[in-house]
């Protein structure tokens, strides 16, 4: 398979391709760290078979030329390969700790295509999934819940079940109880706290603004 450079000018998206991707990410990868991978183009008609997005980042910085992979392939083909495509993408998932070390291992999150909520939401996952499951739940049966009036059994977890699970972790335990749009402004600005100091999560960054208030470290063998 050869990799071979193709003027843009000259190169067609596929008229029915299904997928909506993120130019502008693809367009801020492409300006970072260049084009690592190259597009699938169909020879008989010059049709993008798998790139469709990342062509049209290119075009939007302005390139002129593109790494391509040359396919010759008929029409119904060509439809396969698109749709198989998109398909395998959909198929893929992740393993959350695996993907947290990478994010880890960059020191911040700029050019890597994550936010902070998002960093945020993942480490909260992998912490959820490692606490020990509710047991000792208490039951009330025949509630009605909603407007609907839907009845049926809700389990309420007794407090040692909270006890047990948060033996460890204090994970999201920490409540923010204010109007939305001051809860936007303190997630806004934990952000910039965060990205003037080089601290990864929230967590983070609520621990030092409180050890630089108290002006007293946290001993080193509790963190």
């Amino acid at each position: 398979m050869e990799i071979t450079k193709a003027q843009i000018a000259e190169l067609n998206e596929y008229a029915k391709n299904p997928r909506k991707g993120n130019v502008d990410l693809i367009a801020e990868s492409l300006s970072k760290y260049g084009q690592y991978k190259p597009i699938t183009v169909n020879k008989d008609n010059n049709e993008i078979l798998a790139g469709n997005h990342t062509f049209r980042a290119a075009k939007q910085l302005g390139w002129d030329t593109i790494d391509v992979v040359y396919v010759d392939v008929d029409s119904a083909t060509a439809a396969k390969i698109v749709a198989i495509d998109n398909k395998a993408s959909d198929m893929g998932g992740y393993d959350n700790k695996v993907l947290a070390e990478l994010l880890d291992s960059m020191g911040n999150l700029e050019g890597s295509g994550y936010t902070f909520d998002e960093y945020d939401d993942l480490k909260a996952e992998i912490q959820e999934k490692d606490l020990p499951t509710l047991e000792h739940k208490t039951l009330f049966a025949a509630l009605e819940v909603g407007e609907s009036g839907q009845s049926g059994t809700q389990f309420i977890p007794t407090l040692s079940d909270y006890a047990e699970r948060y033996t460890n972790k204090a994970t999201r335990m920490l409540m923010l109880d204010y109007h939305n749009d001051i809860y936007v402004w303190i997630v806004d600005a934990l952000i910039e706290y965060r990205t003037a100091n080089g601290l990864v999560s929230n967590g983070e960054a609520i621990l030092k603004l409180v050890e630089d208030a108290v002006e007293r470290k946290c001993p080193h063998e509790l963190i």
